[in-house]
């Protein structure tokens, strides 16, 4: 049988990254952290540059700063919650003018407004069912 040399074996900044992100305990007490908790104290919070998973009162245990060698990063952000906008809508979406550059309206933006009021009215309008119960309980009344 040959003996054969492996390759070393290199481990990258990104490698760290990944196993502190993937971490299911908290770097400072050492315990695990549960994304129900049931004191506040005990939320869960990441750390907003190498991912790392804290304990709140963890993280405000140590100086408000990332315990992980190297990154020291002082901002957070609880667990689970988003940090970026789900959808944004600017003015510039909708175009003002019809595409022959006059000052109507154009056509899609009268569709989308024509849209939204029948989804309005819908909405303030009660449904058969409710009117149908509604009816039954004026019947019941005694009076």
């Amino acid at each position: 049988m040959i003996e054969q040399e492996n390759p070393l074996i290199q481990i990258t900044e990104e490698d760290i990254r990944q196993a502190n992100r993937l971490s299911l305990h908290c770097p400072i007490c050492a315990g695990a952290v549960e994304d129900n908790p049931e004191f506040e104290a005990l939320t869960p919070v990441v750390c907003a540059e190498c991912g790392t998973l804290y304990h709140k009162a963890c993280w405000e245990q140590s100086s408000g700063k990332c315990a992980i060698l190297g990154c020291d990063h002082d901002k957070y952000y609880v667990y689970g919650r988003r940090i970026a906008p789900v959808l944004t809508i600017s003015h510039t979406d909708i175009p003002r003018l019809a595409p022959n550059g006059s000052n109507r309206p154009a056509v899609r933006t009268k569709e989308l407004k024509a849209e939204q009021a029948r989804q309005v009215e819908q909405l303030r309008r009660p449904s058969l069912l409710r009117r149908l119960l509604q009816w039954l309980l004026d019947q019941i009344k005694i009076g």
